[in-house]
């Protein structure tokens, strides 16, 4: 069995409604329930010894309602370095508003090149950079010594970690698929020490 299981929140009412979310705190829709539920089930048999989460509640939830179907008895922590990219001027905006305030170009190339800023956001080699202390001081050491985790966060947080995890370069991370309440399972690739 994997030792670490990647886990993107159920969908969240701001996923429904095609807005930058970020680090604005919205809640899963009841649809998202059910995608965390059916994540569970998806998983099971598979039992983890700590489960790692944003604290953003639609990650929360999420984690939340895995645990409690897969290992209630695991210690759950919540790490701010898991927490969404931040969207700066774009949080809360209708995607298609910002393309209308920014230029479709402009929102394109902060969404999806690694050094592309938000104005007053936070950019993808940001984020990369921002969860290299979690991966080599919290992460890594429980894979070493052989415990099993779930990490339940954001898509591109994700995306950045499975750089770390997996020794991709943060432009091939970027494209990598994390939909939201899909486990994903990846390869481990061990720095050396």
């Amino acid at each position: 069995m994997t030792p670490l299981v990647l886990l993107r929140h159920g969908e969240s009412t701001a996923n429904a409604g095609d807005l930058f979310a970020g680090h604005l705190n919205v809640p899963l829709t009841p649809a998202g329930v059910l995608e965390a539920r059916a994540a569970a089930e998806g998983l099971a048999g598979w039992v983890p010894d700590i489960v790692h989460c944003s604290p953003l509640a639609r990650a929360a939830d999420t984690a939340a309602i895995v645990r409690s179907r897969l290992a209630p008895t695991a210690v759950a922590e919540y790490h701010p370095a898991l927490v969404e990219r931040h969207y700066g001027a774009l949080q809360g905006l209708l995607r298609a508003d910002a393309r209308a305030r920014f230029g479709a170009e402009a929102v394109a190339c902060w969404r999806r090149s690694p050094a592309g800023v938000p104005p007053g956001g936070e950019s993808l080699e940001m984020l990369h950079d921002r969860l290299r202390p979690y991966w080599l001081d919290e992460l890594l050491p429980l894979l070493e010594t052989g415990r099993s985790v779930l990490v339940v966060a954001h898509g591109n947080s994700l995306r950045m970690l499975l750089a770390h995890v997996s020794g991709l370069d943060v432009a091939d991370a970027i494209g990598a698929e994390v939909p939201t309440a899909v486990p994903l399972r990846p390869e481990i690739r061990l720095p050396a020490r």
